[in-house]
């Protein structure tokens, strides 16, 4: 039997078996508001067992981890099996309110930086919060920033790190893929210091954009390094945060990415490609259609969301690139949470010639949002599934 494991990893190598992969994410606030429109709740709740109160009695108990609409509707999820290493900072900022008004809620992030979120409105989350100030703004404070990213830092990983049961752990695995999260260098700048400041220093203070990225390429391989030579390609991706462009285009040029981000992109996935692993998602919003020959360059073979509202082509990507990029996502979540002919056309106009181009996975531009109703999400499971079966 032909696991869903092996249905991702044929194809994102361009390989067809019998049913094409489908990925979908979903807003949490998204399966909230459709228990409250009928979805079965025991179906969707994932409860697991944990000792007792956050490790506070040593008896175990049934604790609710999440919600997860995945079995329920059939699809799978990106994030699968996980490599298990941390690479935020620490210590970890304290997660706190600093401020609280009768509109808004001022907090710090963990990463260190302080974000503003609206009390109004019907929803907490769904809308991004507004952030008000970032940790890294000059050199003094990018030197002692650095002090909480030492790679070598043994709570990196997991206390029973243990390379042959966590082989053996990878190689199991069959319910979706592996994979390694990584942040981008772009990702990486913007979210200790903020995008306008980050975009500045390219012109302002050069060298330091230089020293943050080199930085950046040493902690990255040095933190996964274990991983990385324990694993190899049990891996099937490396998932690569890289959110750097915006509705009209990058938030670089294709001149500044050559020059300051391309030589260390090139080490890090030389790095992986010595250790077999060869498949790597980059997942950024907007359009970067500018830069995507550098993109490719740089070892990067894999793009998701794919936000249409952006004017991201899959079609039109994997006409020009072939098999150099497996594409997933692409399906406009507007659309899609219209429903009716506005959903199957939506459909109809990607899944089935991408399909049979190859080295495509269908789902929706970004995570399935609000607007769409669990009446909406159930008509499009329907439809969408009777297209992936190969004939």
């Amino acid at each position: 039997m032909i696991t869903p494991r092996e249905r991702f990893k044929e194809t994102i190598r361009f390989r067809k078996l019998d049913v094409l992969p489908w990925i979908e994410n979903v807003f949490e606030e998204t399966i909230l508001q459709w228990f409250s429109q009928g979805l079965p709740a025991e179906k969707a709740t994932v409860i697991e067992f944990e000792m007792g109160r956050g490790g506070t009695t040593l008896l175990n108990w049934p604790a609710v981890k999440g919600f997860s609409a995945c079995s329920y509707f059939g699809f799978q999820t990106l994030y699968g099996c996980i490599v298990p290493v941390d690479v935020g900072p620490i210590p970890r900022y304290k997660q706190r309110v600093l401020n609280e008004t009768d509109r808004h809620v001022e907090f710090l992030t963990e990463t260190g930086a302080k974000a503003r979120r609206s009390k109004s409105g019907k929803y907490a989350w769904y809308s991004m919060p507004m952030f008000v100030d970032f940790p890294v703004k000059d050199r003094e404070t990018w030197y002692e920033y650095r002090k909480r990213l030492n790679p070598n830092d043994p709570r990196r990983y997991p206390k029973d790190w243990n390379p042959e049961g966590y082989t053996r752990a990878f190689e199991s695995y069959q319910d979706g893929n592996t994979m390694l999260r990584c942040n981008g260098f772009y990702s990486f700048g913007a979210e200790i210091m903020g995008i306008p400041t980050f975009n500045l220093m390219f012109h302002r203070d050069p060298e330091l954009i230089r020293d943050m990225i080199e930085y950046w390429e040493y902690f990255t391989v040095e933190s996964v390094r274990s991983a990385v030579e324990t694993l190899k390609d049990r891996i099937d991706v490396v998932y690569w945060w890289e959110d750097m462009a915006e509705r009209h285009g990058p938030c670089v040029s294709p001149k500044l990415y050559k020059e300051f981000f391309l030589p260390h992109y090139k080490r890090v996935t030389a790095f992986l490609a010595k250790n077999k692993i060869d498949r790597i998602l980059m997942d950024s919003d907007g359009n970067i259609n500018p830069i995507l020959d550098l993109i490719v360059e740089a070892g990067i073979n894999g793009l998701w969301p794919l936000e249409v509202n952006a004017g991201m082509d899959a079609v039109a990507i994997r006409k020009k690139y072939g098999n150099k990029l497996f594409l997933m996502g692409n399906l406009d979540k507007a659309e899609l949470a219209r429903g009716g002919q506005a959903m199957m056309r939506e459909v109809d106009s990607k899944v089935p010639v991408l399909k049979e181009m190859g080295g495509y996975i269908p789902g929706a531009d970004h995570l399935i949002p609000v607007e769409m109703t669990l009446e909406r999400f159930r008509e499009y499971a329907e439809y969408i599934k009777k297209l992936l079966p190969f004939s």
